[in-house]
């Protein structure tokens, strides 16, 4: 992924969690918690690393309205 995981995570300070969910995907389940900041609203998914197979990680995503 080469990023800077500091820089990467210190933009969610200030967001507020919102709304939390559990993301079945089959064999796995994916917490998921929405995150809203302003007008600005993201979901954050706790993975096992940046390619879901190891500890530690938590994906920063856009919130895609239904």
């Amino acid at each position: 992924m080469g990023v800077n995981l500091e820089e990467y995570y210190t933009q969610m300070v200030g967001f507020k969690i919102v709304g939390f969910r559990m993301d079945d995907e089959g064999i796995d389940s994916w917490p998921v918690f929405t995150v809203k900041k302003g007008g600005e609203t993201l979901q954050m998914v706790v993975s096992r690393d940046q390619e879901g197979n190891g500890p530690g990680f938590m994906f920063i995503e856009d919130v895609k309205e239904d």
